[in-house]
């Protein structure tokens, strides 16, 4: 425990703010540092920080002041007292202390030149009903219910989020996001480990999951959680759709800030009345050939020829990474943006000449009006690529290539195949609402399986081809 005590809680903005710090551990220490904090906001943050010398003008007493010339008008708090520098070598490095559990609240405003002053006490009453609001306004119930004259029910849900490390509680419109402090271990993995080498070799080594490597998969695989206090939907299925959905667009927002992706893994959604919990689990489904065997893709020398193409070639290796990530996609139209950006790599790699027609599959020019349609970007260069590959024909690339290409393009620009109508080209917005119609009148994807499909099989050539060009 520490005291603080501030000489002035209003000055204007540039003035000093002697503060006083009891402590019976100050001269133990060289260095105190402090943080002032913005108060009585949704989430308070460090706006200055600064160390000074441990000046100690009587016994357990510590001085420093706090120059406002940075601040702008507002509402402060003291959120953190450091020592460091340790003189005594049996000392700790460095000892925190936060207030509300090492000392009282310690609240000051900058204020322009005539304004009225307010004692420590007014500002501290007012900067607690700012809070209180706030905290009235995050607990509002969110109602999500489809049609509102269904049931209501009362929800908490927490989404559990791997790979996202947070280490500060933030707060957004009726959900915050919390620090965990810890993390996944990988006991599962070793365990699968050590069970295949005991059932299905002779090594006699049984690996002990010991702290250091629990502590180390910990670290490696953060945990942060999503917390929406009050949801009101209709069933916790509901509810749960909600939370998800919020929490993914939150996960693109902090993968810009914090530099990292981190995906859902479990929610539970809480019933406040009844006491009921549900835990839905987000499985990350097997994507690919639920079949085994060589006509499955298991095939030795196929496999081989893959890699013998790869080997040598970056750019090959390339495309196939964004083929394997394309594949890992669980949006659609980020797989519509990724497949095509292969094709339309392999196109532009070929180098057509932009003024040379563009011809069919049986070798006749195409036009486009009047006037002989060019082999130049777009729908076009990647038709061109197909045909010279033998894919498909005249009629079904013509129509997938342009297809995929609004689809591509309204992913790309607008968020979404569906908005297609917001595409500027009148020829392109066509092939969109074409594509469109035919998907939510048959119910199946073809043009997504179709983009998939041509987009292996080029890449299979042209490994075949590199491998060849290699011996």
């Amino acid at each position: 425990m520490i005291h603080l005590h501030l000489a002035n809680a209003s000055v204007v903005q540039g003035a000093q703010i002697p503060v006083e710090i009891v402590s019976d551990v100050g001269k133990a220490y060289a260095q105190v540092q402090l943080e002032i904090f913005d108060a009585g906001v949704r989430n308070p943050t460090s706006k200055l920080g600064f160390g000074a010398p441990s000046v100690h003008p009587g016994p357990h007493r510590l001085a420093v002041s706090i120059n406002t010339v940075h601040l702008p008008f507002g509402l402060y708090e003291i959120g953190l007292v450091r020592l460091h520098g340790a003189l005594n070598p049996a000392s700790p490095p460095q000892i925190d202390f936060v207030p509300g559990r090492d000392f009282g609240r310690q609240v000051f405003e900058v204020t322009p030149a005539g304004q009225v002053v307010r004692s420590q006490a007014e500002l501290l009453e007012h900067i607690m009903i700012q809070e209180s609001e706030l905290e009235n306004q995050f607990l509002a119930p969110v109602d999500v219910r489809a049609k509102k004259d269904l049931p209501a029910e009362e929800y908490c849900v927490f989404v559990f989020i791997e790979s996202l490390l947070v280490g500060t509680r933030i707060r957004f419109d009726r959900f915050e996001i919390l620090p965990t402090g810890g993390g996944l271990d990988g006991q599962d993995s070793l365990h699968f480990v050590n069970e295949f080498l005991r059932t299905r070799t002779a090594i006699p080594i049984q690996f002990q999951y010991e702290d250091a490597l629990r502590t180390q998969t910990r670290q490696s695989h953060p945990v942060c959680v999503a917390h929406f206090p009050l949801i009101v939907a209709s069933n916790p299925e509901e509810a749960k759709k909600y939370c998800l959905e919020r929490t993914d667009t939150l996960l693109l927002a902090m993968s810009l800030s914090r530099d990292a992706g981190g995906t859902t893994f479990d929610t539970v959604v809480f019933n406040r009345k009844t006491n009921e919990a549900f835990r839905y689990t987000v499985t990350r489904s097997y994507v690919g050939n639920l079949l085994t065997g060589q006509l499955a893709g298991e095939n030795p020398e196929s496999i081989e020829a893959y890699l013998s193409g790869l080997a040598n070639s970056p750019f090959l290796q390339f495309l196939a990474g964004l083929y394997k990530e394309a594949r890992r996609e669980s949006s659609i139209d980020f797989q519509y943006v990724r497949f095509w950006q292969i094709l339309e790599i392999l196109a532009e790699s070929r180098n057509y000449d932009p003024k040379a027609p563009l011809v069919d599959y049986s070798g006749d020019v195409i036009m486009d009006g009047e006037k002989p349609r060019l082999t130049k970007s777009g729908a076009s260069i990647v038709f061109n690529l197909l045909r010279e590959s033998g894919i498909g024909n005249t009629e079904s690339s013509w129509k997938f290539a342009n297809t995929w290409f609004a689809f591509r393009t309204a992913a790309a620009h607008h968020g979404s195949i569906s908005r297609f109508a917001e595409l500027d080209r009148e020829d392109v917005r066509t092939w969109g609402r074409i594509g469109f119609e035919e998907i939510q009148r048959e119910a199946h994807d073809k043009y997504l399986w179709n983009l998939k499909e041509d987009t292996k099989l080029l890449l299979m050539r042209e490994l075949v081809s590199a491998k060849v060009g290699q011996q």
